[in-house]
């Protein structure tokens, strides 16, 4: 895509304390919700390496592929490599997987770098500094082409009645990530409450939204944790006892780590994230995305609570709880919930 006159994809640029390394965990192999959506040279390509490799997804409306006890069925062995990169290399794979966990938007000032944290590998084990050759060969297509999600608005609405620049934005981020990276709690961070006020509608009634998407993926289960958490902390609900939709990826993720993963920078990390990589404009102002932010920490910080009492240690239900949160963020129920959040007056303390 060619630059526009205000946004550029060059220099490519990572946000201050991010890490990734991938460490074989399998999570972003397993059925998270669907494995695609598949283009159709991909669907084409796919079959002929397998004829069952892809399979249509009703709720996405277009395949993916097919999952083979909610793995992948490229994925080998106990080491959960990929099949397709080992015999073929790593342009072969769907762009889906080629790029995760990677996401580049364009900015003015050049191209971010985001990662999602959908993953063990992101979240937890001994994770060098994000590297931008890394990420550069995992966002280029099969004709080398950097390819970017779209591009940030060239002024940013923090509250309903006020825009500022981009470069002001940026310098009241700035701010914002490093106090997150120096060991701040988020919450007071983000300087927001959880559970803000909805117009016409009620968190319990989004709760019961989630817990009423649970099907037989994984993905489907994590909905039901993170329905059930919001429904905890609106209404005092108990829940039932569900099954941990990824412990296996996430124990060989602790497994293989020198490092005992501490739930306070886990969660700093995914909040620095989610202001970095603009997931919310599309949801409104900045003010609302940081309440939105809150109470999607306070339903991670429940589930990481109940899993804590199936005897998982913290820093892993921390980094369970960030998946099935940020997993939410990306269906339409909660994109839905957030746009209804009352406006006026803040729902956050004013950053200026």
């Amino acid at each position: 895509m060619a630059e526009s006159k205000h946004h550029k994809i060059h220099p490519l640029l990572t946000r201050p304390g991010a890490r990734f390394a991938c460490s074989g965990s399998g999570v972003c192999c397993s059925d998270i919700h669907g494995l695609g959506v598949l283009t159709r040279s991909e669907v084409k390509e796919l079959k002929a390496r397998d004829k069952l490799a892809v399979v249509y997804n009703d709720e996405l409306e277009g395949y993916c592929l097919r999952p083979v006890d909610r793995s992948c069925l490229f994925i080998m062995g106990e080491d959960q490599r990929c099949r397709i990169h080992a015999d073929s290399g790593h342009m072969a794979k769907p762009a889906g997987c080629r790029r995760f966990p990677y996401g580049l938007i364009r900015t003015p000032h050049g191209g971010r770098i985001t990662t999602e944290h959908r993953c063990a590998c992101r979240t937890m084990g001994d994770r060098p500094p994000v590297s931008v050759q890394d990420a550069d060969a995992s966002l280029r297509d099969r004709k080398g082409k950097l390819e970017h999600d779209f591009d940030v608005p060239r002024r940013i609405a923090l509250r309903r009645d006020q825009r500022v620049s981009f470069d002001r934005y940026v310098e009241l981020e700035s701010q914002l990530i490093a106090r997150l990276n120096a060991g701040e709690r988020a919450e007071t961070v983000l300087g927001a409450k959880p559970l803000p006020e909805l117009q016409n509608s009620s968190w319990a009634a989004v709760a019961i939204e989630h817990i009423e998407t649970r099907d037989v993926s994984a993905g489907g289960e994590a909905y039901a944790w993170f329905g059930d958490a919001l429904l905890h902390l609106a209404t005092g609900h108990s829940p039932p006892q569900r099954p941990r939709p990824w412990h296996a990826g996430f124990d060989r993720a602790l497994a293989s780590s020198r490092e005992t993963p501490q739930p306070e920078t886990i969660y700093n990390d995914w909040i620095a994230d989610e202001i970095w990589m603009f997931r919310w404009v599309p949801w409104g102002p900045f003010d609302v995305a940081r309440a939105e932010l809150v109470t999607r920490l306070a339903i991670a910080r429940c589930v990481q609570g109940w899993m804590e009492k199936q005897g998982v240690a913290p820093g892993q239900a921390a980094a369970e709880a960030v998946m099935m949160c940020e997993l939410a963020a990306e269906g339409s129920e909660w994109p839905s919930a957030v746009a209804t959040i009352v406006r006026s007056p803040s729902p956050a303390e004013p950053l200026d």
